[in-house]
């Protein structure tokens, strides 16, 4: 048994199992001599002996427990402090630890993949128990991984309290793998790093200007690389942005028929109750008193941001607000599904053969497998009535609910919200339904709609061809994109020239994303490993801490 150095530097003398949880093994160190902790002088002569009973790794679903057989010696040399010490076993156990290295390594690696309070109630199934703190406390003390210099890194933040505090991930783009945690997201703090870290050759980031001014502080011939998909993101945000300013004069613009089979027959919407319609109004009225507030104060030059602190509104309200050209009205959503649609043949002929009761139709409908209750049939059937019903309370008699609310912006049916039509106007066409067709179609009804439409579906389309599924890489010409850069600073519409000139001034790292492999993919993969690791650790992610854990966890 000792031949396979089980504990090394002991003899291994009995091996008991009297309690049914728990090994006992009794084994005595062998070493000729051991050196004073102090000077370092050999020592044979023996004081006294002394036992040691650490935890071991478990054998067969059992704690194992040792009990250590040490010697004390005398330190003979005079100029030393010490007079007697414990021998000590580097190998097997560290002095004054209550567990070998070996136990130390596999609770530690535990508590690296669940954390804390979570590892200590693994550990006690696995016969290695630990509380949570002494769990984080060996994780402490792993050593941190040796890696290479990243050739390609990603960057991007991360935040260690969502809106206060934010750190910055580095990621080997090559390994995928995290090489370094940062505390915070300032270029000081990145262009430090990379002084420290040299032979860094290209660096793929979103658009932040705090990075970019980092990574060209710490490593100015490093390539930047701008994110594809921050890119997009983006543009879908500009066009958002100036569709929110329009959306009260497009929403005027006739209906184009799609030319195609129209969807299956469903319900209308259910007419609002008076108080319904009261509290919409009143709804309505607080919203434009606070449209013209901040177009006064706009107007008469206070920043945005001025207004967004002193009026207490969220800065992208303000900013919408400011920037609209009428008042933007609340869209109006289509009806959706309802469980009556299968029904609705049904109950018009009903209607049509003059049935009016709310409860008979029920019945039929309940006989025809409808689940609903009565009252989604007298919804429907109310504002179908040809004479209000009996029960109606005659002060309530004359005003007969209209089916559908009148449309302010005339019969022309609604328009999808702007965050909608952003999504239709920078998707792939060939993902796009009829409907939003459709609602493509509408727009480009307008001159400035339609260059802007065109003008996004040309940069989407460059965007999107230079990767195609991430297996290969199309060379864009940059020629396409400096094409597509002069289009768009002379398009006349201030937000796409706005954003146009943003690319511009990031021409460089726009230019590398039309042209390179890199991403930041892999570095948003890795942001979300760091959400995980930080919320199993249940309050206890100090960043030291949660460094080390993503660290030793890649």
């Amino acid at each position: 048994m000792n031949d396979l150095h089980f504990l090394p530097g002991c003899r291994i003398r009995e091996v008991t199992g009297a309690d049914p949880s728990c090994i006992q093994i009794h084994a005595e160190a062998r070493q000729r001599s051991a050196r004073c902790p102090d000077c370092g002088e050999p020592s044979q002569a023996v004081h006294s002996r002394t036992l040691r009973r650490p935890a071991d790794l478990p054998c067969l679903g059992r704690e194992v427990r040792l009990e250590l057989a040490v010697r004390r010696l005398y330190c003979r040399n005079p100029a030393c402090s010490r007079q007697t010490f414990v021998e000590r076993l580097p190998g097997l156990i560290a002095p004054h630890a209550h567990r070998t290295h070996r136990l130390a390594a596999a609770q530690g690696q535990v508590g690296v993949a669940l954390g804390g309070e979570a590892a200590g109630r693994m550990l006690r199934q696995l016969g290695m128990p630990a509380s949570g703190d002494t769990v984080l406390r060996l994780v402490r003390r792993l050593p941190l991984p040796r890696c290479p210099a990243p050739r390609i890194l990603g960057v991007d933040d991360w935040a260690l309290r969502k809106g206060e505090t934010y750190g910055t991930i580095l990621v080997d783009l090559e390994r995928h793998r995290v090489v370094d945690l940062l505390p915070d997201r300032s270029a000081p703090t990145l262009a430090d790093w990379l002084r420290r870290h040299r032979g860094v050759r290209a660096v793929a980031r979103d658009r932040s200007t705090e990075y970019a001014r980092g990574i060209s502080l710490g490593a100015p011939r490093a390539v930047q690389v701008a994110d594809r998909w921050h890119l997009l993101l983006n543009l879908r945000q500009m066009v958002e942005r100036w569709l929110a300013g329009a959306h009260g004069r497009l929403r005027r613009l006739p209906s184009i028929p799609s030319g195609e089979p129209g969807p299956a027959r469903r319900t209308s919407a259910f007419p609002r109750s008076r108080a319904e319609r009261a509290a919409s109004a009143d709804s309505r009225a607080r919203r434009k008193t606070l449209y013209e507030e901040v177009r006064r104060r706009h107007a008469a030059g206070e920043s945005l941001l001025t207004i967004s602190r002193r009026m207490g509104l969220a800065r992208g309200t303000v900013r919408k607000f400011a920037q609209a050209e009428s008042f933007p009205e609340r869209a109006t959503q289509a009806p959706g599904r309802s469980i009556l649609d299968p029904y609705l043949a049904h109950l018009e002929a009903r209607i049509a053969a003059g049935c009016e009761n709310a409860m008979a139709l029920w019945r039929e409908l309940r006989e025809l497998g409808f689940l609903g209750t009565p009252t989604h049939v007298r919804r429907w059937l109310n504002p179908r009535r040809s004479a209000p019903a009996k029960t109606t309370p005659h002060c309530f008699r004359a005003t007969q609910p209209a089916l559908v609310p009148p449309n302010a912006d005339g019969n022309a049916p609604a328009l999808p919200s702007p965050r909608q039509l952003a999504w239709y106007l920078t998707r792939s066409r060939d993902r796009l339904t009829d409907e939003a067709c459709a609602a493509i179609a509408r727009l480009e009804q307008d001159a400035e709609a339609a260059t802007v439409a065109a003008l996004v579906r040309r940069f989407a389309d460059l965007v999107r061809g230079c990767s195609l599924g991430g297996k290969a890489v199309v060379r864009a010409p940059i020629t396409t994109f400096k094409a597509w850069l002069s289009d768009a600073l002379k398009s006349g519409v201030s937000a796409v020239a706005t954003f146009a000139a943003g690319l511009q001034q990031d021409g460089a790292a726009v230019k590398a994303a039309l042209t390179t492999p890199w991403s930041s993919g892999q570095t948003e993969g890795q942001v979300n490993k760091l959400k995980l690791l930080k919320r199993q650790t249940f309050g206890r992610a100090k960043f030291d801490l949660l460094r080390r854990r993503v660290l030793l966890a890649a």
